[in-house]
């Protein structure tokens, strides 16, 4: 009996690659003669293309720059330049200086709320177009900043591996030298 056990624990068993599926599987069939047990669970939406309404404004999935729809409050300069600097720091004050407007308004006349919060929200949508305009100069400077972190690191790590090498090759002359020395010295004791 026991050379048969023997046998039957030296072959060799069956192991799975991969393990079954969760039971919960069997909650999402889809029978050819719609006799499943449970409904299928409903399919997510389909994307949104085109425009689409959010927030009370219209948007669009189309990649760019949306146009800006309200007034232009900041200078375009000669071949289409905008400095950038210049009218985001006035579009900021004047959206800061619409802020204490309101807060005044509202202590004082507060039938005039509507006109001031307008115009901030004008404001706040010119600087928000600008910076929009801004991202593809950030994602460029943030790609170079990137690689020039990334190829200061790898210069660094070259560096690093031809000290270690100098180093490594330096103790391994030293050692043959030591070698040769112990090999001499030893020879002299012993002749052949």
């Amino acid at each position: 009996m026991e050379a048969g056990g023997a046998a039957a624990s030296e072959q060799p068993q069956h192991v799975q690659t991969y393990p079954l599926p969760p039971a919960f599987f069997r909650l999402y069939r889809d029978d050819a003669d719609g006799s499943a047990e449970r409904p299928l669970p409903p399919l997510p939406p389909a994307p949104v293309e085109g425009e689409f309404q959010m927030f009370g404004e219209l948007h669009t999935t189309e990649d760019g720059i949306p146009p800006l729809q309200v007034r232009q409050l900041f200078e375009v300069g000669k071949g289409g330049y905008i400095d950038f600097r210049k009218e985001l720091g006035r579009l900021n004050r004047e959206a800061l200086f619409g802020l204490l407007e309101l807060v005044d308004a509202l202590v004082d006349r507060p039938s005039a709320y509507a006109r001031l919060a307008e115009n901030i929200g004008l404001t706040l949508r010119n600087a928000n177009y600008l910076l929009n305009l801004l991202r593809a100069h950030q994602a460029r400077a943030t790609l170079e900043h990137t690689l020039e972190v990334e190829l200061r690191d790898r210069l660094a790590a070259v560096s690093e591996l031809r000290e270690a090498r100098a180093k490594s090759s330096a103790l391994l002359t030293q050692m043959a030298e030591e070698l040769a020395q112990a090999c001499t010295a030893a020879s002299g004791l012993h002749p052949p």
